[in-house]
């Protein structure tokens, strides 16, 4: 009788398998191995597809042919670690900067990383925003000493040299952007079934960034020198904070 941990570890062989192995998983006999060639090429061709539909940003800088190719030497190089498409891609920036065809595309990295951020913020789960009525139950000290929660969709995207937000506007019938403009970051966010996205400043990045992090509201604005009631107004405006956590175990809000 086959016994679960050792139906487990065949589905295990023959996943690796479909990864690229040359090498056929028990229970496969040599009359079916070379059958397994075809599923290796509908796995390969999967995923690179996966990877076009979520880099669109790239795949516009680049192209489809180049960015099929740079695709190809990803999934080759890199196993699939789950059975969901939409979530194949992870590794894609970090893979592209040390990828050397692409060495004379530096800012390649920081667009992927900009797009796969893109990506997850559709697929992230869905949750309840903080109901703005309810802040009037904080009092300045207790809203400055807590620390704010938001969306699962919610992400930032930074480049310290890169005008990722000029290539986004670009890319959406704006002005053709510059890389020497410099370092931009970008806020990202789903509102209903749409991903939408801001750019912002360096002090408003830097305290959102400390804010996603767990720092107080007071800490990251202080620290940050960022426009309190500009960058406030934006995360409640826009219904991007789950929950406010006050401090000395109270009560979320």
């Amino acid at each position: 009788m086959l016994t679960r941990s050792c139906y487990a570890a065949r589905l295990d062989a023959f996943a690796a398998s479909l990864g690229g192995s040359d090498v056929a998983p028990a229970g496969v006999s040599s009359a079916t191995k070379e059958r397994l060639s075809v599923y290796r090429n509908n796995v390969r061709l999967n995923r690179i597809a996966a990877l076009t539909d979520a880099f669109v940003n790239v795949v516009q800088l680049v192209g489809e042919a180049y960015f099929h190719t740079l695709a190809r030497a990803y999934v080759d190089r890199t196993p699939a670690t789950s059975a969901n498409l939409h979530e194949e891609g992870a590794e894609l920036p970090a893979f592209i900067r040390h990828f050397e065809p692409a060495a004379d595309l530096p800012y390649l990295g920081d667009v992927a990383d900009v797009d796969w951020r893109l990506h997850r913020a559709y697929f992230a789960d869905d949750a309840d925003a903080v109901d703005g009525a309810r802040l009037a139950e904080l009092g300045p000290e207790r809203f400055a000493a807590a620390s704010l929660r938001l969306m699962p969709s919610v992400a930032l995207a930074r480049s310290s040299l890169w005008p990722i937000a000029d290539i986004l506007r670009m890319h959406s019938g704006g002005d053709p952007a510059r890389l020497d403009a410099g370092g931009q970051s970008v806020l990202i966010w789903r509102e209903a079934f749409s991903v939408r996205w801001q750019a912002l400043e360096a002090a408003e990045a830097q305290a959102v960034g400390a804010l996603m992090a767990g720092a107080t509201i007071e800490a990251a604005l202080a620290d940050t020198g960022a426009d309190a009631n500009s960058l406030l107004a934006q995360l409640f405006g826009r219904r991007l904070v789950h929950a406010i956590e006050v401090p000395h175990h109270e009560t979320h809000i």
